[in-house]
């Protein structure tokens, strides 16, 4: 499929994403979503029955990445069956998933993660990348797409940082032609001075404020000492998802509620500023399930 006969189909398609997207809404507006990432290895050991635990702790949506490495009709008729709706998908290309997969097992590095990453996802694949996403959101009944890293190379001059952001704008194009929205998931490097400048504030600066929208990970904001609340007052319409992970006192990643994060605060922040979706996320955790029972506990009554 060429990029014209792809723009064409996806218009045709715009109207039933927003449609079948309004209807999953209705029953989980202001509901407390789940980044699958944190409960990988479970969902590995037994698919069926880790969306049915999580659905029974009382999350609503979860944010997969790309279709969890399966066919996505089998992923939505697996979240069908328990209640589950998914908003959205961080990209994931080809069979990229497997190395993800490896890395929340710890059996390789964010190095080999970063070199499968670079063979996949570069910004010149930017465009099939992101088609790609489409068809797998059509099937699963996503909104959102998010671009979920930018790595040290892309922001190590401004060159590349330009680069970087065109391929955002492309995408940003590709998905509101398709009716859907699209996000980018910050770090903590790129909101440090890289080159002379900060990264983040040049994307947010150089990228088109309506068509490359922003989920916001509070945790990685303040491992780089940015308040979340003073990103989302002053950038608040770009923000339409958050990331809510943890941080121990000494930097380390910690339940929902049991770390040093005032998450009433940037709650009340994330609503003022249009926040739909909020996510719990914790990266490899050792006891996945009681982590995400736990953070529900303490966030369900404050989103």
């Amino acid at each position: 499929m060429n990029r014209r006969e792809f723009i064409a189909r996806s218009a045709v398609l715009a109207s039933s994403f927003a449609t079948g997207w309004a209807a999953g809404r209705a029953s989980a507006d202001r509901a407390l979503g789940l980044q699958l990432f944190t409960v990988l290895t479970a969902l590995e050991q037994d698919f069926d029955g880790t969306l049915q635990r999580i659905a029974r702790i009382g999350y609503r949506e979860v944010e997969t990445i790309g279709a969890l490495g399966r066919d996505p009709r089998e992923v939505r008729a697996a979240l069908d069956r328990v209640g589950l709706v998914t908003p959205s998908q961080h990209l994931m290309a080809g069979d990229l998933y497997g190395n993800f997969l490896r890395f929340a097992r710890r059996e390789i590095s964010e190095q080999d993660v970063q070199k499968a990453w670079n063979e996949l996802m570069s910004v010149e694949r930017m465009e099939p990348v992101v088609e790609e996403a489409i068809e797998r959101a059509r099937i699963l009944g996503q909104r959102h797409i998010v671009l979920q890293i930018i790595w040290p190379h892309q922001m190590a001059n401004r060159a590349a940082l330009r680069d970087f952001c065109l391929a955002l704008d492309l995408a940003g194009e590709l998905c509101a032609k398709a009716g859907l929205v699209f996000n980018f998931h910050n770090h903590a490097d790129e909101m440090r001075v890289v080159d002379g400048r900060v990264p983040y504030d040049v994307i947010l600066a150089e990228t088109n404020p309506e068509k490359v929208r922003l989920e916001l990970d509070v945790y990685w904001a303040v491992r780089a000492g940015v308040d979340p609340v003073s990103l989302l007052e002053r950038h608040g319409g770009r923000y339409v998802q958050c990331h809510l992970k943890d941080s121990a006192a000494n930097g380390d990643f910690a339940t929902v509620g049991r770390g040093v994060i005032d998450f009433p605060r940037i709650l009340r922040a994330a609503r003022a500023a249009g926040v739909v979706h909020h996510y719990v996320e914790y990266d490899r955790a050792d006891d996945p399930m009681t982590v995400v029972r736990e953070a529900y506990d303490y966030l369900a009554p404050l989103v």
